[in-house]
Order: structure tokens, then sequence, then C-alpha cells
């Protein structure tokens, strides 16, 4: 069987389009889905966040700037500044602190896992609501999700990975 010669004989690895080192390039320059905001029939935003065994469901509408967690207002619910700031964070970057009410339903884990699980959720509320924070937010790291867990113990040893001391005498 006889193949033609000339230009058509190139391997598909020959193409600068398909090289390994410009394969993530390549991918870039396609065109991409244009977002749009997901809003629900009453106009509010939803948003899912999760850190360790913790989950939070978040719900973000338009209002005076009112944040309640389970039903509390967030001062009454955490009590150390730190966890209230890091939860004020992605609406700080995204300017919309006093524009939106903003509903947390939390469970599981602690109250630092509960804080840490409620900033992606409402990183992807925002963005669900407004399409031009996610670049903001993404820059930011406040998308992600931590994927770091407690390892669990095995058996023989004490907890996870401490076991017991050897003494010869």
């Amino acid at each position: 069987m006889n193949f033609p010669t000339g230009p058509f004989t190139k391997e598909l690895t020959d193409v600068p389009k398909f090289d390994r080192i410009n394969l993530y390039d390549f991918r870039r320059a396609l065109p991409q889905k244009d977002r749009e905001a997901k809003l629900d029939a009453n106009g509010a935003a939803w948003g899912f966040g999760k850190r360790k065994t913790s989950r939070a469901v978040v719900r973000v509408k338009p209002g005076k700037g009112t944040i309640n967690i389970n039903g509390m207002p967030m001062l009454d619910y955490f009590t150390l500044a730190s966890q209230r700031y890091r939860i004020l964070l992605p609406l700080i970057i995204t300017q919309y602190t006093c524009l939106l009410d903003v509903d947390i339903w939390v469970h599981g884990g602690g109250f630092s896992g509960q804080a840490e699980s409620i900033v992606p959720g409402i990183a992807k509320a925002l963005q669900n609501f407004d399409v031009k924070t996610r670049p903001v937010l993404k820059y930011f790291r406040l998308m992600r999700h931590d994927p770091r867990n407690v390892e669990r113990k095995k058996y023989g040893r004490i907890k996870a990975r401490k076991g017991q001391v050897y003494r010869r005498r």
C-alpha cells in the first residue's frame, strides 16, 4: 500500500499544536462557554462548601447585608474574630458586604471546620449570583475545597501513626 509522500507524512506528535509543552496553551485558546448567573425563582443563588466533616449550604439574595448561620446572627454563632473575618472575606473582596443577605446552614465538625466550609460555599454562591466575581474569587483561592482530612487509626497502633514504645528491659 503506497501512502502519499510530501507534507502529509508528518507524525501527529510533530505538529506543534499537539506538542506536550504547548498542549496547555492550545486548550486555553479554545473558545470557552459563557457563564450565566444561576438564580432560583426568588432571585437567590446557592452554594455548597465542605471542610473535614462539616458541610455548609449557602443562600445569597439581595438585601441589607445580614448574615445568619443556622438561624442565628453570625456574631452569636462565631465568637472568634478570625473566623468571622474568614467568613466575610469573599464578600469583602467582591464588595458585596452590605448588598446581599447570606443565609447559611452548616452541620458537622467543630467551629473552625464549619467556618472553613462556609468560605467556599459563599464564594460559589457569589459566583452563581454574579459571574464577574469568579476570576477574583479563584485568584484568592476561595473557591477551593481543602482536601485534607483526619487520617484513620490503624490496628496495632495507638493513633494513625503513633506506635508503642519499644523497651528492651
